[in-house]
């Protein structure tokens, strides 16, 4: 009787210490204190290349026009979106450039509108957000 008395208050034990440790966060990973110190999650890297990049294609950019962005699909013009831009999949950034086109201004390419670095920066940001594996130029 004794036995089974203790391993009844060890298994309680168990059971009150487990379920405060899980309403308390659980055991490790994320912030605490242990020992005086305090821990955190060291913070996610920034890619600024693709920010800067989503910022120009959605016309946030300071000193940037805010363009529609249409690309060539089966002969004709239609808005940037992830099916559309299926037909670029492994293909090269300058095939992507010289399909991308102002909706507004259905003749006028991207590219004719945009600086050399910042249509760099929306190629890179398309292809990450899209997961194009675009690769570097045809030529």
């Amino acid at each position: 009787m004794k036995k089974t008395f203790n391993v009844a208050i060890v298994a309680f034990a168990a059971v009150l210490f487990g379920t405060h440790a899980l309403a308390s966060g659980g055991y490790g990973g994320g912030g605490g204190v242990s020992g005086g110190r305090t821990y955190s999650p060291a913070p996610k890297a920034v890619d600024t290349v693709y920010e800067t990049g989503k910022s120009i294609f959605r016309g946030r950019q300071s000193g940037e026009p805010t363009l529609s962005y249409c690309v060539i699909n089966d002969g004709e013009k239609v808005p940037v979106k992830r099916k559309s831009l299926k037909a670029y999949k492994r293909t090269d950034y300058n095939t992507l450039a010289q399909n991308l086109y102002n909706c507004d201004e259905p003749d006028t390419l991207i590219s004719k509108q945009l600086t050399r670095d910042s249509m760099l920066y929306v190629l890179y940001y398309l292809n990450k957000r899209h997961k194009l594996g675009l690769n570097g130029s045809s030529s």
